[in-house]
């Protein structure tokens, strides 16, 4: 399940490079300052203006850290630490708020579907985390 997380963060990351004008109109929507760019200039005086957050940047470090924190969280709780346990519920809950803040975002419809996807995805990751047979097997280590 953790894996399907990061994966499913690999491809947002990717589309939001790939759709990045898109992102940035959904964003500029509820922003009076980006409405009067966009009106004064169009998307291209929008892109390079100081006022537009750096997506792709902040989607890449953010998406290398993620992976990089689960990889050695499960790591952790395959090795039997049940702590790994906690902090992976509270990483995924994280993500579901994440995904919760972007189901209300104006962005395209693409990001809305994986942002519900990666909602259903921690909320399941955390069902295993906490189920009887986890439980057991950090009981065994």
């Amino acid at each position: 399940m953790l894996a399907l997380i990061v994966a499913t963060s690999a491809v947002i990351t990717v589309l939001i490079r790939l759709m990045r004008d898109e992102v940035i109109l959904g964003w500029a929507d509820g922003n009076p300052a980006a409405q009067a760019k966009l009106e004064e200039g169009g998307i291209a005086l929008l892109r390079n203006d100081q006022i537009v957050p750096g997506f792709v940047a902040l989607a890449v470090v953010a998406f290398i850290g993620f992976t990089l924190l689960a990889m050695v969280l499960g790591s952790f709780l395959v090795g039997g630490h049940g702590w790994a346990r906690m902090v992976l519920t509270a990483t995924a809950g994280v993500g579901v708020l994440v995904g919760a803040v972007c189901l209300k975002s104006h962005l395209p419809v693409v990001f809305v579907v994986l942002s519900a996807l990666v909602i259903v995805e921690g909320l399941v990751l955390s069902f295993f985390l906490w189920h009887r047979d986890t439980t057991a097997f950090l009981r065994r280590s």
